[in-house]
């Protein structure tokens, strides 16, 4: 239950770390437009943008995110899970917050523990990786953008307003404006997402179900085995 907690309350930040590009998609950049756009990128992720959003920025908001995800009635929370919503009409307007409050009275403490120690060693872990997230950046705007539009908006950068606005723009994914209107839609997301999911249940139904165990062959099982460097029949 935790967890689940933990990567609902992530969704603003982990929607930044989408499933990798395929490499043969990405298209190459002309070097000149990319010498445009790096210094460009350095301003709008200066070092230790990741680790102050990621940080501090994100212990501030993860608390009212955490009020408003716990006063979520169960059944709902059940519902994105994969239970029959019209078993889990069944169920009782019982909350989050009332089971834990039974179950861990200490979970909110807990849950501030993981919280006040995952975001900042998320931070520093991402933070690490900047110099390759700016070159990224900069790939994107040099492919974007001609030489023309890379030359205005570096120009707009180093202007007063434009330097605010560049340094701030990373940020804003943590201001608590925004994170406000994720809050309040996260219950409304969180009730919409059967429904939302059925979306994929008739064209998932025509594909074969995944093969157990016994339906490997005998190399299948070996190479399996050898991969999880277990039985895997045990591991099954």
């Amino acid at each position: 239950m935790r967890a689940a907690l933990l990567l609902l309350l992530a969704t603003p930040i982990a929607a930044e770390a989408q499933t990798p590009v395929q490499a043969a998609a990405v298209q190459s950049v002309d070097p000149a437009l990319l010498t445009k756009a790096q210094p460009i990128a350095a301003v709008i992720l200066p070092n230790g943008t990741m680790e102050k959003m990621m940080g501090p920025m994100m212990q501030k908001m993860m608390g009212p995110m955490m009020d408003g995800m716990t006063r979520m009635p169960i059944r709902e929370f059940l519902k994105v899970g994969g239970l029959d919503p019209e078993r889990a009409e069944h169920l009782g307007e019982g909350t989050i917050e009332e089971m834990m409050a039974i179950i861990d009275p200490n979970f909110r403490k807990r849950m501030d523990v993981i919280v006040n120690s995952m975001m900042p060693a998320m931070g520093r872990f991402m933070g690490r990786y900047e110099p390759d997230m700016r070159e990224g950046m900069a790939e994107a705007f040099a492919h974007r953008y001609s030489a023309a539009e890379l030359d205005q908006i570096g120009a707009f950068l180093k202007t007063p307003v434009g330097a605010k606005f560049g340094a701030g723009f990373m940020e804003l994914a943590a201001d608590p404006h925004y994170i406000g209107r994720m809050q309040k839609i996260m219950p409304e997301m969180m009730q919409a997402m059967p429904e939302i999911m059925k979306s994929s249940t008739a064209e998932l139904a025509k594909l074969p179900k995944p093969r157990t165990y016994n339906d490997l062959t005998k190399a299948e099982r070996e190479r399996l085995t050898a991969l999880l460097g277990a039985d895997a029949r045990k591991a099954h």
